[in-house]
């Protein structure tokens, strides 16, 4: 504004100068301020002084220096709200003044709405897009609003312009708080060769190895955080987490006992607390746990994670099962199944199953049904319970009838299970059946049945290296009898925010008592020795690809040497823990293990509702 400057010896003239100066002025100058609205403001009258700024506004509604006297006083008296109301409408009159966008924002979040406070930092921000300081301001709005990838984009920004080690840890915090798992350990691993102690770096990085689900590395960095800072209360937070996420509850609970004792209302604590739980099979309290969740944290997607994964695989379901296989030999079998379980308690559910089976062969072949049967047909169902006794027993048990034609008969049907996990990081399921061995038409209309006794066990000796094996007797009802070994110890190879990578090998033996023509394939002595690679590619949560490949090498006693094969698998899942769970499954294998035959294909599909 250009000064107005005048002397003695121009005097009169000045002034009338000045005089036709300030009548020809914008009105926003020349208006003054309501005296009474002064006055009322010295009387601290708060009331009565927004009443008259509201009355002035209403003639002249452009008067922003009113809409920031409106909202002073609206703040002294109480009304926070109402005040930030009155500085976006003095920012809609002047929507290019970075401070009264800034203003406004304040306001906003004295009133204590967030989203709208980060609106208007973010109006501000683009209007000066380099100033560091509403930079940092709308981060700091933004992560208070929970918008998580604002707080990445204004996170980033800043990093960008000062280049800043402090900056970066921060843009690498806000990546991870964002889900941008891969791209957050890449930052903080490049953070931490220049600050190795950092502490709030390497608890940080450990937190965000532990959501992306390697275990063993945030073991191994919360370690050095140990080595270096001590077992602190914030080392114990963390450790206490990632045992839980893997599968280590006993370990974690001393840690996250201590933890509670001293901060019983920590959500984090808390939230661990629900993990410990579940990981212990303790079903009721988990869901128990829930309540504290929900009464801290309503609003919160972990909240809300939490619950849902904690009731999905306990809730009431039906559900509906189809396949399709078929082998070099023109065997060929296609069911379709209904199930359902009824949960009585978080402990406690009945299940059943009906399901039809149509086995098929060529006409000719020496699979055929007794009868000269092609097809043979097989209808059966079963109804059963299971309970959890303690954290580590679950028993159950199931009935049933099968009814077989081309001459197969009706047979019983029946299972028995046992499921202990006498150590975190050992489990081992026993079971006992009897089911129909419909591996061909022949075999189905035999009436065979196959009395199984199996045990399954998996073993984590590390975070990063397990065992699976399975070790089985079963009896067949043509007097036959057949052991069948296996072993598959593997290592997890890669853990990223979208892919799960697991290398291994494993051996399969397998051998019958008897060789009979009935139908099935019933080695002496059949081994196997293979690869194995396991993916799964994360499309979210909820959603994934699985794909299995076991190239390796095979023979029995009807084979001089070993010969090469290929197992291929491929599941895609959907749903893991919502209302609607399916699996669409495909494999091929150029070796039957049980036909005898060296090639076979078959597609599984499964949809689930819950409730």
């Amino acid at each position: 504004m250009a000064q107005v400057t005048f002397n003695a010896a121009r005097g009169a003239g000045a002034a009338l100068a000045l005089c036709a100066t300030m009548m020809v002025m914008s009105p926003v100058y020349a208006q003054s301020v309501p005296p009474a609205a002064i006055e009322a403001e010295m009387n601290e009258d708060w009331s009565t002084a927004a009443a008259i700024y509201r009355e002035a506004l209403q003639a002249d509604p452009s008067r922003v220096d009113l809409h920031r006297r409106l909202s002073d006083v609206l703040a002294r008296d109480g009304q926070p709200v109402a005040a930030a109301e009155a500085l976006d409408r003095a920012a809609a009159e002047e929507p290019e003044d970075v401070d009264l966008r800034l203003q406004a924002s304040a306001a906003w979040a004295q009133a204590d709405r967030p989203v709208r406070a980060l609106a208007q930092c973010e109006a501000a921000a683009e209007l000066e897009p380099g100033n560091l300081s509403i930079l940092r301001t709308c981060s700091q709005q933004a992560n208070w609003a929970g918008d998580v990838d604002a707080v990445v984009e204004y996170r980033g920004a800043i990093h960008a312009i000062t280049g800043a080690d402090e900056d970066l840890k921060a843009y690498a915090r806000a990546l991870g708080g964002a889900g941008e798992l891969d791209e957050s350990v890449r930052l903080y691993q490049g953070y931490l060769q220049r600050h190795p102690e950092d502490p709030e770096a390497l608890l940080d990085y450990a937190t965000i190895e532990t959501w992306r689900g390697d275990y063993a590395r945030g073991h191994e960095v919360l370690r050095r955080y140990a080595d270096v800072h001590g077992e602190d209360a914030g080392w114990a937070a963390r450790m206490a987490r990632l045992l839980a996420w893997a599968h280590r509850p006993t370990t974690a609970r001393p840690l996250n006992d201590e933890l509670l004792a001293s901060d019983p209302d920590n959500y984090e604590h808390l939230y661990t607390r629900m993990l410990i739980l579940r990981g212990e099979k303790r079903h009721s309290e988990a869901i128990e746990a829930l309540e504290p969740l929900e009464r801290l944290r309503p609003d919160s997607k972990d909240t809300r994670d939490a619950v849902r994964s904690t009731h999905a695989f306990l809730r009431s379901n039906v559900g509906i099962e189809a396949g399709w296989r078929d082998d070099a030999d023109d065997i060929s079998m296609r069911r379709f199944a209904v199930k359902g379980r009824w949960s009585l308690t978080p402990e406690t559910y009945l299940y059943g199953r009906l399901e039809h089976r149509d086995i098929r062969a060529e006409s000719g072949s020496p699979y055929v049904g007794v009868e000269g049967d092609t097809s043979v047909d097989i209808e059966q169902g079963i109804v059963g319970a299971r309970h959890r006794i303690s954290p580590a027993v679950e028993v159950g048990g199931h009935v049933g009838a099968a009814s077989i034609s081309g001459g197969g008969g009706d047979r019983g049907l029946y299972g028995l299970y046992a499921d202990l996990r006498p150590l975190d990081n050992l489990w081992v399921d026993l079971s006992a059946t009897r089911s129909v061995w419909d591996i061909s038409p022949k075999s189905a209309s035999l009436g065979i049945a196959l009395r199984d006794h199996r045990a399954r066990i998996h073993w984590q000796p590390t975070l990063r290296h397990f065992l699976n094996a399975e070790v089985a007797h079963g009896r067949l009802s043509d007097g036959n009898r057949r052991d069948e070994l296996y072993l598959n110890p593997y290592r997890a190879m890669l853990r990223s925010q979208h892919l799960n990578l697991d290398l291994g090998v494993s051996a399969h033996w397998q051998r019958f008592d008897e060789t009979l023509d009935n139908g099935y394939y019933d080695p002496e002595n059949y081994r196997r020795f293979a690869f194995t690679a396991v993916g799964y590619w994360k499309f979210s949560d909820d959603d994934g690809l699985s794909l299995s490949v076991s190239p390796g090498w095979h023979t029995d006693e009807t084979i001089s040497g070993y010969e090469f094969g290929t197992d291929v698998s491929v599941e895609l899942i959907n749903g893991i823990y919502r209302d609607w769970y399916s699996r669409l499954g495909a494999s091929y294998s150029d070796r039957s293990q049980v036909s005898g035959r060296y090639d076979a294909y078959a597609i599984n599909w499964e949809l689930v509702r819950r409730f």
